[in-house]
């Protein structure tokens, strides 16, 4: 995710990323050991016509 999102000079480590997962600032879950992004919900951001979009899909 963080590539895929985040410019090389600005792209955030894993262990941030893990704390942000593990502080809720970042929407995903813990499946065994290993951390999931929830992509939709952290674009959505709460945007209601973002939700709206992305559940069509």
């Amino acid at each position: 995710m963080a590539e895929k999102y985040f410019d090389k000079a600005s792209k955030p480590s894993e262990v941030t990323m893990r704390r942000w997962l593990n502080d809720g600032k970042l929407p995903g879950r813990k499946i065994g050991g290993t951390w999931y992004v929830d992509e939709h919900a952290w674009l959505a951001d709460g945007n209601e016509l973002v939700l709206r979009v992305l559940e069509d899909q």
